[in-house]
């Protein structure tokens, strides 16, 4: 397994959201990768939308077990991302990446699978922030 992390934001602050990014997924990857998780994905892919009151940028859950493929667009509340520091922000990075496998399970992954990545990921949050 392998994580990918994208984003779509607005403002100046594409220095701080890629350095959370990156870390963040660095992070999970140093983790997961080469573990099977018997989950119906090739990838865990997700795009943070961190963007003020945006009508035109709406959080899209979509995840198909039979092309193995998802494709997750959730928000990061904005004014929190700015205003927080490093590690705030990978924090916020790590909730949303939760709240992606929660909504794994919703749309029928295999719940083991799933919930096996999280504590793997938890352990990551816990001990992995800068």
């Amino acid at each position: 397994m392998e994580i990918w992390i994208g984003a779509e934001f607005e403002g100046d602050i594409d220095d701080q959201l890629m350095d959370a990014q990156n870390f963040v997924e660095d992070e999970i990857n140093l983790c997961i990768n080469g573990k099977s998780y018997d989950i119906e994905l090739d990838g865990w892919d997700c795009i943070a939308i961190v963007m003020g009151d945006d009508p035109f940028h709406d959080e899209v859950v979509k995840y198909s077990k039979k092309k193995r493929d998802m494709d997750f667009r959730l928000k990061i509340n904005f004014d929190a991302f700015v205003k927080s520091d490093a590690l705030g922000q990978q924090k916020l990075f790590f909730q949303m990446l939760q709240r992606s496998l929660d909504l794994l399970i919703e749309k029928g992954a295999n719940e083991s699978g799933v919930k096996a990545l999280r504590a793997d990921v938890e352990t990551k949050n816990r001990t992995g922030t800068q």
